[in-house]
């Protein structure tokens, strides 16, 4: 999906592109599937003037785990992206609202609206019916899949095996580490 063209170019070289611009000088890519296709596509980000570096995940490993494959464990926040988004989220404003807030993770949050198209019943535990709402709007707040993690989160992964987002998210507040969301208002999408 990284690779998929949306306008004249595939979605990863503007996600790239968007960093760059933001002044971001580091990125790291974890591949794994066609991982030899992006490399090719992508390269060493000589044409934004910055660095890519890859790290090859053997199997699929999830977001979280394709973290423990990194060669250092970053000094600084980081940010962790899916590579199937189209964003125009200020980075920068994001890491500084995650460092004044001295959350150990933050998840960047979208509003997400449904209509169900039928009346729902709310029933209590005898099976009454104590309200009927015709075709309510529910809204959910969803992970936008951006996320900004302290350095020490990595070492709560665990290695070589396959680790998602939410699992690290969840293994955080369980041990009491605070995790915060980001209010996301700006243009979003998932290609997924």
């Amino acid at each position: 999906k990284p690779l998929l063209k949306v306008g004249s170019r595939p979605v990863l070289e503007t996600i790239i592109e968007n960093f760059a611009n933001q002044g971001f000088q580091r990125i790291t890519l974890c591949i794994n599937y066609r991982g030899d296709m992006i490399r090719q596509q992508i390269g060493n980000g000589d044409r934004w003037d910055i660095q890519i570096d890859y790290v090859e995940e053997p199997d699929r490993m999830g977001t979280a785990g394709a973290l423990t494959l990194l060669p250092k464990r970053p000094e600084e926040p980081f940010i962790v992206m899916n590579g199937d988004l189209l964003t125009k989220v200020d980075f920068v404003r994001l890491l500084e609202f995650h460092r004044r807030q001295g959350f150990a993770a933050t998840v960047a949050m979208r509003e997400y609206s449904y209509q169900i198209p039928y009346g729902v019943l709310e029933i209590n535990d005898q099976y009454r019916v104590t309200q009927i709402v015709e075709k309510p709007l529910e809204r959910r707040y969803v992970s936008a899949g951006i996320y900004i993690l302290e350095p020490k989160t990595i070492d709560m992964i665990p290695s070589g095996e396959y680790y998602d987002m939410p699992s690290l998210f969840n293994l955080l507040m369980q041990r009491d580490h605070t995790v915060g969301s980001f209010p996301l208002r700006d243009y979003w999408i998932d290609i997924g």
